[in-house]
């Protein structure tokens, strides 16, 4: 992405659904019950980025991003902490997250149900579903009078009455990454919210970012569901906690299992390297990821690989690889055109506050 000038945009209220620095390091995942259930199991806090995390550079704790939906150049794009009721410093403290409510089974719904298969052909690995998740998502469009509602019904959403009227529905997923990525020295960066592909659950991830009068982490701003995870433009996909409910875990004392590929077609595994210790940012790179022992396509190899944890980005922070391509999948601007139709004036921020 070529960097640009500087654009003015209304500032208000707009959820940018996002895609998942100068942070501090956070302690130690806090995991319940190691040996038992790990879909039950979790971080009790995640950590946040603090004011001033930029996106322009790619090192460890921020997202080195390029976003062609954004018409700003990364050097001018800034997290700003969020003060949430569940934000303490700079930890998100998942107890206390005013989770979107319900439990809605796809399997069950006429015309939803979920689809996806992936192959490999002519060295690129390929990904074809309706995005539709294989576990229970929360009830959307939003309910009134649950705990989310107030923050989804602040935030407008092109084509709706605002972000809470947002569904889940059926698209196009249609991912072809490289089936024999190519380490490279130099990362690159994140130019697609979407950062990856969850196999086991057939859903996505998008990068964590969101706009709200400022550029926040989509977990310490909004609530998501249960499986951490919420609709944008329709699509449903994954922040902050995004293994929750897949359903191959692995042992807990053994290396995480694959979990997907990233757009450059390395591998998304879980919070634990080898002998099942929790990873941690230091252990990784300015992309979230190193070199190990993994199981790759029913072998072990010993190659870079990405891992999920609860220190911001959560996941990879950029690439390693040359990525692949989204078809059908569209490069919406997650709220960038509803500023246009919404009165400034009448817009907050995501604390209550005028946005002038």
């Amino acid at each position: 992405m070529r960097p640009q000038a500087k654009k003015p945009f209304s500032r208000l209220l707009v959820l940018m659904s996002a895609i998942a620095g100068g942070l501090l390091l956070g302690a130690p995942i806090a995991m319940a019950d190691q040996k038992g259930d790990q879909r039950n199991a979790g971080p009790e806090f995640f950590i946040t980025p603090g004011t001033g995390t930029g996106t322009a550079v790619a090192a460890r704790n921020q997202q080195f991003l390029c976003l062609a939906a954004i018409p700003l150049a990364p050097s001018d794009i800034n997290f700003t902490a969020s003060t949430t009721p569940w934000v303490q410093g700079n930890k998100v403290i998942a107890s206390r997250v005013a989770f979107v409510e319900g439990e809605v089974d796809w399997k069950k719904v006429p015309n939803a149900r979920p689809e996806f298969r992936t192959w490999v052909e002519g060295g690129m690995r390929r990904f074809k579903g309706n995005g539709i998740p294989n576990h229970p998502t929360g009830v959307f469009p939003v309910q009134p009078g649950t705990a989310a509602y107030p923050y989804y019904a602040a935030a407008p959403a092109e084509g709706y009455s605002s972000a809470a009227a947002v569904p889940i529905a059926p698209y196009d997923l249609d991912v072809t990454v490289p089936a024999n990525p190519v380490y490279s020295e130099t990362p690159s960066c994140i130019s697609d919210l979407t950062f990856g592909v969850a196999t086991q659950t057939g859903a996505v991830w998008h990068a964590n970012i969101a706009y709200a009068g400022v550029w926040v982490d989509p977990i310490a701003a909004l609530p998501v569901d249960k499986c951490w995870g919420h609709p944008y433009s329709l699509k449903y996909h994954y922040h902050g906690f995004s293994w929750k409910c897949f359903p191959r875990q692995g042992n807990a004392e053994k290396h995480s299992p694959l979990f997907g590929y990233a757009m450059d077609g390395f591998g998304i595994y879980g919070p634990r390297g080898e002998n099942g210790k929790l990873v941690r940012n230091a252990d990784l790179d300015e992309c979230h990821g190193h070199i190990g022992r993994i199981e790759w396509d029913g072998k072990q190899q010993n190659m870079y690989h990405y891992h999920l944890n609860n220190e911001f980005p959560y996941g990879p922070g950029c690439y390693r690889g040359a990525t692949g391509t989204i078809a059908g999948h569209g490069k919406h601007s997650h709220g960038f055109p509803a500023a246009k139709s919404v009165d400034p004036a009448a817009s907050t921020d995501i604390y209550g506050n005028k946005l002038n």
